[in-house]
């Protein structure tokens, strides 16, 4: 072969040699570009549950922290908790029949729907960030404090826990009639857990239930210091100081006035905290304002804040 033919293959050669090694540096590089665009730093929800419902996020509200991406489930450990449930739910029907089918069809009427959790971290005071979201839930969006007394009962197992940790249920209306919201707010250390999801009835009945339940509680509250004022004669108490005098917008008969069951001690003085809701025309309740009754002299001399325990007189 002439020399200047075997010059030529040996170029020719070596250059499809650079263009497959261009090829392969080309691969690589857009490989770990997409390698770094998944690490990007976990970005925050600006509402939860669905637009439609207009709930700001925790970070909306109470400004940007940092926020911990919840780890994704492995899809295997899900696949197996699902053949597990299945295997268990075919086993109970087998054992008991249409008994047991008629049982699992009335617990899924009533099943809550599955809950979101958002958690956020190195937060410099957790216990206030929480503090000014919860009372973003209960001024702004009309959620009530649902905390069950008995969740102490539940801390026995957790004594491990810090004492400064913080938990509070919260409920609050939905767009969709048939449901109500639940957020529970946790703080541990300098994290703030928001758990959010819905409840299966509507929020008017939920509404009626709790207040049924705080009916129930009257009984305890006879035994703390004796008083001539009862709940009910609290609530109708502030009703009766009329709108001027409770600054509201309009007649005070246009309001509903709850008083919370137990007392409230301030400055040595026992009093009834008695919560102001306004009746919208979709017949859901609108938070507006508390006021405090003295349980000794029935009188009613002040607005309160019950997330600063602030206490303003009125007129």
């Amino acid at each position: 072969m002439p020399k200047n033919k075997r010059v030529v293959i040996l170029l020719v050669a070596a250059l499809f040699i650079v263009i497959i090694g261009a090829a392969q540096a080309i691969i690589l590089l857009s490989m770990k570009n997409k390698n770094t665009v998944k690490e990007k730093v976990a970005k925050a929800p600006v509402f939860y549950f669905s637009k439609d419902e207009d709930i700001s996020s925790f970070t909306t509200i109470v400004g940007e922290r940092t926020y911990e991406e919840p780890a994704p489930v492995p899809e295997s450990s899900e696949e197996t908790k699902k053949s597990e449930a299945e295997k268990k739910e075919s086993d109970d029907a087998a054992k008991s029949g249409t008994e047991a089918e008629g049982k699992a069809a009335s617990q899924g009427d009533t099943a809550d729907e599955a809950k979101d959790t958002y958690k956020y971290v190195h937060l410099e005071n957790a216990s206030a960030d929480l503090k000014t979201y919860k009372d973003y839930l209960e001024t702004q969006k009309s959620f009530i404090d649902v905390t069950k007394e008995n969740t102490t009962a539940e801390s026995t197992e957790s004594e491990t826990k810090s004492e400064n940790a913080e938990c509070y249920q919260l409920a609050g209306p939905s767009s969709d009639s048939k449901t109500y919201l639940s957020i529970t707010l946790e703080t541990a250390g300098d994290s703030v857990t928001v758990t959010a999801g819905k409840g299966s009835e509507s929020w008017n009945d939920f509404f009626k239930s709790q207040w049924n339940e705080q009916k129930k509680v009257i009984s305890d509250i006879q035994k703390q210091p004796k008083s001539e004022t009862s709940i009910e004669q609290a609530e109708n108490t502030v009703r009766s100081q009329g709108q001027e005098k409770l600054k509201l917008t309009e007649s005070a008969d246009s309001y509903q006035f709850i008083a919370s069951p137990g007392i409230t001690k301030i400055e040595g003085k026992n009093y009834y905290t008695v919560r102001t809701y306004k009746r919208l025309p979709d017949s859901t309740l609108t938070y507006v304002a508390t006021y405090l009754c003295d349980c000794n002299d029935n009188s009613v001399g002040f607005q309160y804040d019950e997330v600063t325990g602030q206490t303003t007189p009125l007129g």
